[in-house]
């Protein structure tokens, strides 16, 4: 049980990165033959074994099992590669996707697409988010305080867990999306 763990962790988290379903059926199948090739491989490790155990002198019998042996190592390797390129090409995707995101908000900051502030506001003890989001825009659902919370992204890095008395935050104006 414990080796079969092991070998998600190996290749079961790299099957978990994976978002859409046929990188995962791919993954799987590559996964299924690559158990099948280290079969292979034990198989013929376990014959060239038994030959060498008996004392065979037939080197043919002897030369067959050990380009078997190679042939299933070779697989190994060769399915392991594949693998790894394809976690990494997915890497790759999902750096790129981050980078878009990182610039389309830069981009939104350069233009001045930035909403405008109606006011700073001074954390008071016990107050939340949703507090301050019902206070300035008599609303406390989350719509209404993530959009302070990723406004204030830098002072609360990133949590609304992190909002502490004292801390002061911007309130913004509300998007068309938002308001009554």
């Amino acid at each position: 049980m414990a080796d079969k763990e092991e070998k998600k962790g190996l290749f079961g988290k790299a099957l978990d990165a994976f978002s859409s379903k046929d990188e995962k059926k791919e993954l799987e199948s590559m996964e299924a033959e690559l158990e099948k090739a280290k079969k292979e491989a034990e198989a013929a490790k376990q014959a060239l074994k038994s030959m060498i155990s008996k004392n065979v002198e037939n080197s043919k019998d002897k030369s067959l099992a050990e380009k078997e042996a190679e042939a299933a190592e070779k697989k190994i390797a060769e399915l392991e590669s594949k693998l790894n390129a394809a976690m990494v090409k997915d890497r790759e995707k999902l750096l790129a996707e981050r980078k878009q995101m990182v610039e389309e908000r830069k981009a939104k900051l350069d233009a001045g697409l930035a909403p405008a502030l109606i006011t700073k506001h001074t954390v008071k003890a016990g107050e939340t988010l949703s507090h301050v989001a019902l206070k300035y825009y008599k609303h406390a659902t989350p719509p209404y305080w993530q959009f302070l919370l990723e406004h204030n992204k830098e002072v609360l890095k990133g949590s609304e867990k992190n909002i502490r008395t004292g801390m002061v935050l911007d309130i913004p104006e509300l998007p068309e999306e938002l308001k009554d």
